[in-house]
């Protein structure tokens, strides 16, 4: 038995938890490495390479170099167990997400979690002694790219989740880049204006459903964590902080209590990116950590950065369920969005039923206005897959004119850590690959049953 399988067999857990999800994980769908292996860069590449060869098994290190606790990433590599996380079938995620969006779940505040099993502070305390990864040659030190650090709005209460990375620096400091400048850069503007610090968890290790969550845009008003409770299907159990007036899922493997400092600035990078790039691009803030709580025997999650599978679908698997709904309202003859791993969060390709000319225009005007992250929008017939990015081509191939089948918006809003961008800024491209709807042409397709009874005979080929 692995470190890990004897850690989930001890069934303590009785809440949705990292434990509960991977004890459901089928042995398939995971990559156990039982030997000590190096935590840095070799998981990474293992990843990577996984990825080359068309894999997204869930990997766990199970006796890291130097630490005693397994690690296991990998998790969001697949957009079919993206779907599973949440209940939903596959292809289904985006009806789950909308559905949870409009029933949020207010967690339930208990007394006491495994979370509190064990609490270091002080002397005892040292964030060097948890399984904190360098992921690429370029990144500055060991960083948390994993953690979703949870705070409450200065003003009104109400709570935030979101992803920022954080450089080990000491045994009790980390540097911080709140660099998507969303709502825990403001929050922190605010403290700071009243001259106090932004009190913020970190937690590490949860049901992969509140990871999802934590990855969303939403409105300042709501709390990430009601659509968490709403996506498992029961509210989230939390508990309250030992040392800051925050609260975390009780069920959490590490949570890093402390503050963001308020006008305390420091380098921090680079770090490898969604983009692609190493960049130092930061709001070079400071995060001091106050007291670490973890459960018995824990288990460290880790996300593996850069231009990777599950970096790049967990970041969007909520944004484009968003973007669907809103543009469905608009275009109801909308069929399918993806915003393909080869555009990280630049590009989207977007399938339509179409009835009249001009409506892929339109179409591609709400998106651009609705993500400025996108950069590149393609849309095409229903009979394009858009998650096949030959097809894609094969319209643009074959669909396409560029003399009048494209616009361009020049010096639009973008994000800042697209190395392309100028001060913020860069240019939008919309391409219509939608056949005329007077088209004559017929596309060459062989029947479905004909599709079918050809996989049959190839199953039983190479069986």
């Amino acid at each position: 038995m692995t470190e890990l399988a004897s850690r989930l067999a001890e069934g303590r857990d009785d809440g949705p938890s990292l434990r509960t999800y991977l004890a459901g994980v089928a042995a398939d769908e995971r990559l156990d490495l039982r030997e000590p292996t190096p935590l840095d860069h070799v998981p990474t590449a293992l990843v990577l390479e996984l990825e080359r060869r068309g894999r997204s098994p869930i990997v766990n290190v199970d006796r890291p170099e130097g630490f005693e606790v397994p690690v296991v990433s990998n998790l969001f590599a697949s957009r079919e167990r993206i779907a599973g996380m949440v209940g939903a079938p596959p292809g289904g995620f985006n009806d789950r997400w909308n559905q949870a969006v409009a029933n949020p779940e207010v967690p339930v505040v208990v007394d006491r979690g495994p979370v509190h099993d064990h609490i270091l502070r002080g002397r005892d305390l040292d964030a060097g002694t948890l399984p904190i990864s360098r992921h690429f040659m370029a990144d500055a030190g060991r960083y948390i790219g994993s953690g979703i650090l949870f705070c409450r709005d200065p003003d009104t209460g109400v709570g935030n989740l979101s992803y920022q990375r954080l450089q080990l620096k000491g045994p009790d400091r980390f540097g911080a880049s709140l660099h998507s400048r969303g709502h825990i850069w403001e929050h922190l503007q605010r403290a700071e204006a009243r001259g106090r610090n932004l009190e913020v968890a970190v937690v590490i290790g949860v049901h992969p459903a509140i990871n999802l969550a934590a990855a969303a845009k939403v409105s300042m008003d709501v709390d990430e964590l009601h659509i968490a409770g709403a996506l498992l299907g029961q509210p989230v159990e939390v508990v309250r902080c030992r040392t800051i007036d925050v609260q975390v899922p009780a069920h959490a493997e590490y949570v890093l209590e402390g503050e963001l400092l308020a006008d305390v600035r420091e380098d921090e990078g680079p770090y490898g990116e969604y983009t692609g790039y190493s960049t130092s691009r930061s709001t070079r803030n400071v995060f001091v950590v106050k007291a670490i709580t973890h459960r018995d025997r824990p288990i460290f999650h880790d996300i593996i950065p850069g231009y990777s599978a599950e970096h790049l679908l967990l970041g969007r698997a909520a944004k484009e369920a968003h973007v669907f709904l809103r543009l469905k309202e608009m275009v109801p003859g909308l069929r399918a969005i993806n915003y393909p791993k080869s555009g990280t969060h630049f590009h989207a390709y977007m399938s339509i039923e179409k009835s009249a000319e001009g409506q892929a225009r339109n179409a591609m005007l709400l998106l651009l206005g609705l993500d400025p992250y996108v950069k590149l929008a393609v849309t095409v017939d229903n009979d394009i897959d858009v998650f096949d990015e030959q097809q894609v081509l094969w319209a643009l191939a074959t669909r396409f004119q560029a003399d009048t089948d494209m616009f361009m918006v020049p010096e639009a809003l973008c994000n800042p850590l697209d190395p392309s961008s100028r001060d913020g800024k860069s240019a939008k491209l919309a391409l219509d690959a939608t056949a005329p709807l007077d088209s004559e042409d017929v596309r060459a397709v062989v029947p479905d049953d004909a599709v079918e009874q050809a996989r049959q005979i190839l199953s039983e080929v190479t069986s």
